[in-house]
């Protein structure tokens, strides 16, 4: 584990929550942290209702909503560095494009737990994308 990511460790390995490189890289692209801190608070604001509609779509057996919210949540967890949100939507919207939406909402509880700890996580990530800290944060 290195000082660069937010991770959360499971039985088998450390997995990178946060990749706070996505963040700084932006933020030297725009050349201020304010507009990444207020990009960053939205994701966190969002978060649960994005999960949130993904679930429901996936109780409805509606493949083309629930393929709609996982892209969603994908490529916002991409834009701000948020590994395993990202990896939990790839691997339901792979499920998903196969035509196996009860595959994807067996990864659902793996979603909601990467979610949660990105939101115990946020603090510490608005601030190291505020101060330009670490690259990456790991949690336990």
């Amino acid at each position: 584990m290195t000082e660069e990511t937010v991770a959360s460790e499971t039985a088998a390995s450390p997995v990178v929550l946060w990749e706070l490189n996505t963040l700084r890289s932006l933020r030297d692209e725009l050349g201020d942290s304010r507009p990444v801190a207020r990009f960053l608070s939205t994701y966190l604001s969002m978060l649960p209702g994005r999960v949130l509609r993904i679930s429901k779509g996936l109780c409805q057996h509606d493949t083309n909503a629930t393929l709609d919210a996982v892209l969603s949540l994908k490529i916002s967890s991409a834009m701000v560095g948020a590994m395993e949100a990202e990896s939990q939507c790839r691997a339901m919207e792979s499920m998903i494009r196969n035509h196996c939406l009860a595959s994807a909402a067996e990864v659902l509880p793996a979603l909601r737990s990467a979610a949660e700890r990105c939101l115990a996580a946020a603090p510490q990530v608005l601030g190291n994308a505020a101060a330009g800290a670490p690259h990456h944060l790991r949690s336990s």
